[in-house]
Formats: structure tokens, sequence, C-alpha cells
């Protein structure tokens, strides 16, 4: 895995989010504009809605009706410049990582310095 170091500040701003299971029914919303592919969804077993990454998702049906192909969890982290973070996936201008504690979430790349990758 490759090493990130943060270096702007960023405050999650979803300390509920919406977190789903494969197979899971969600309500199909309106599209990012800042942030393309990343869907408004609302979860029809939990209420919970949040940003799900369109690539997880079936294609809606007319009623706006999709499923989650895989699991998901939209945690985002709040994180400080100087911070290292290590980077597990890579969808749509956002990255999971997990810092040194081991704690997993969503940043926006624009928060990581991708000239400072170590092996």
């Amino acid at each position: 895995m490759k090493q990130y170091k943060v270096v702007y500040p960023h405050v999650s701003n979803y300390p509920d989010p919406i977190v789903l299971a494969k197979g899971d029914i969600v309500i199909y919303g309106r599209e990012d504009t800042e942030f393309p592919n990343w869907i408004f969804c609302e979860a029809i077993h939990s209420k919970k809605c949040g940003w799900v990454p369109k690539q997880i998702l079936s294609t809606p049906s007319e009623e706006h009706i999709a499923t989650a192909l895989t699991h998901y969890s939209a945690h985002e982290l709040t994180v400080n410049p100087g911070m290292l973070v290590e980077k597990e996936l890579e969808l749509n201008e956002w990255s999971f990582v997990r810092t040194p504690e081991g704690e997993k979430g969503w940043v926006p790349n624009k928060v990581l310095d991708i000239k400072n990758v170590t092996e």
C-alpha cells in the first residue's frame, strides 16, 4: 500500500454515514456536481442518506431504485496536515484511506500530497 501525506485539513461532513451491504436497496438520487459519479442515495433498510459511488450501484429502475453491488461505507475521516495515511481504494476524486491508528474512511484526493508517495 502507498503512503500519502495530508497537506490540507478535511472535516467529516457526515457523522452518521450511510452503510450498505451487498444487495441492499437504495433510492437513487441526484449526482454530485463537484465530484461526478457520486450519487446521493437513501438506504431503504436504515433510512440513512449519503453519497455512494455510482460504480457500486446497479442501473436504477424507472422508480429510481438501485441495488448495492458490494459492501460500502460512506464514513469520512477528519484529517489534518502532516498526518500520514495509506490509500486502499480511489474512486471519483476521493480515496478510502487508513490512518496509522487503524481508522478507515474517505478523504478527497485534493487534501493528499500525491507527489509525496512512499512504497
